[in-house]
């Protein structure tokens, strides 16, 4: 009798073990994923609509820049004779390529948030996916998500300082 109940204890406890390492329910798991793959277009949707939004300030800041340093009209008068030759052309050329030098560092780093934001939405998705495998297997599945998004982050930060040193000069 003893032995009979040691071999239904050993039993119980086998099974409750292997219980413990099922695997994911696949519907949750593909369920999460749908969620991370909203979520992800949502960030990536905003980061481009504050992206155009930029461009779209950039563009009206630049011909305001031009409009403020165009040449006054001609009202009669003739320049002074002690102002330097080409001044007001060189300041004003000077305002309005500042005002193209500060919108295109705006532009690059709305387009970073556009990249970053690409790159987690694709990082959550991959996760999600992950927690439907187990063991080692769910490690290396998250071990190279995070790879990728790290590099695709990288990748976005030097195009950003790329496009940042190139108006610098």
């Amino acid at each position: 009798m003893k032995g009979r109940l040691l071999a239904i204890f050993s039993a119980a406890a086998i099974l409750n073990l292997a219980g413990c390492t099922q695997a994911p329910d696949q519907a949750q798991v593909q369920k999460d994923v749908e969620k991370a793959q909203a979520e992800g277009q949502k960030k990536v949707a905003d980061a481009q609509a504050k992206l155009q939004q930029v461009t779209a300030e950039n563009r009206k800041d630049v011909v305001d820049a031009r409009v403020d340093n165009s040449a006054p009209a001609t009202n009669g008068t003739t320049p002074s004779t002690t102002a330097e030759p080409g001044t007001a052309a060189n300041t004003a050329n000077k305002d309005v390529a500042d005002a193209q030098q500060k919108a295109a560092k705006k532009t690059a780093d709305a387009q970073y948030d556009v990249d970053k934001a690409s790159a987690e939405a694709k990082y959550d998705v991959s996760v999600a996916r992950c927690k439907g495998q187990t063991g080692d297997a769910a490690k290396s599945c998250k071990d190279s998500a995070k790879s990728t998004y790290d590099s695709e982050v990288n990748q976005a930060k030097a195009k950003n300082n790329s496009a940042n040193q190139n108006q610098r000069g």
